[in-house]
């Protein structure tokens, strides 16, 4: 299994969608964003599943074998201002499902499952994201149905 830390860098809309793809069902503790005005920086902790590694494991189901997570930061700079729908900063027990992140314009959008959202108004902005300590493991593969 690939134990090497994620590190991504994005700059433009491309990148994100590489962003949205690593990120895909993490899990974001409502505690672990915060945003900081003066200094235009939203930082995000998720707990990311490692979709990474799974390819790496054929012909294993969700039952027969555990799948991994690990905390990731997103660190994102030029941040205008943040605007939250669907939840408020003080619902700090709260986990969020990330189900996908959308560039428009000079805004990002990060989507969470029932109907929460973050909305980022960007200026000359720069996103790090990177894998921290070590993974764990779960048994629980994100699934979608349509």
């Amino acid at each position: 299994m690939n134990s090497q830390p994620l590190k991504l860098k994005a700059q433009d809309a491309e990148d994100i969608q590489v962003i949205a793809t690593v990120l895909q069902d993490a899990i974001a503790p409502v505690c672990d964003m915060l945003y900081n005005a003066i200094e235009k920086n939203f930082i995000m902790v998720v707990h990311r599943f490692r979709w990474d590694c799974v390819d790496e494991k054929p012909n294993l189901t969700s039952e027969s074998h555990c799948f991994e997570r690990i905390c990731c930061a997103l660190d994102m700079d030029g941040v205008e201002s943040v605007q939250r729908q669907g939840f408020e900063q003080t619902e700090v027990n709260r986990m969020l499902d990330l189900l996908t992140i959308v560039q428009e314009a000079e805004e990002l959008q990060l989507i969470f499952a029932g109907g929460a959202r973050l909305r980022l108004k960007l200026s000359n902005w720069r996103l790090k994201l990177e894998d921290f300590g070590e993974p764990w493991p779960t048994q629980r593969q994100p699934c979608h149905t349509a």
